[in-house]
């Protein structure tokens, strides 16, 4: 899962979790750990942390061009 990237289908307050990432629904966020439990690190626009990873969409291989032009 490292090295992949999803996009979010719903905001998420880093708050919510310590080292918690926050996003809007819609981000881009590169997933850099998946960790048992469905929590999974990531990074996006410089910073990095925690989300539940029921809060993304993973893209497609075919999707990464769009992905890479966005960030």
């Amino acid at each position: 899962m490292s090295g992949s990237y999803c996009r979010s289908l719903y905001p998420f307050s880093g708050d919510q979790h310590p080292q918690g990432l926050s996003f809007h629904a819609g981000d881009m966020i590169e997933v850099l750990q998946a960790a048992p439990g469905g929590w999974w690190r990531g990074q996006r626009e410089g910073s990095s942390g925690w989300f539940p990873s029921s809060y993304v969409q993973v893209l497609e291989v075919r999707d990464i061009s769009y992905v890479l032009l966005v960030i």
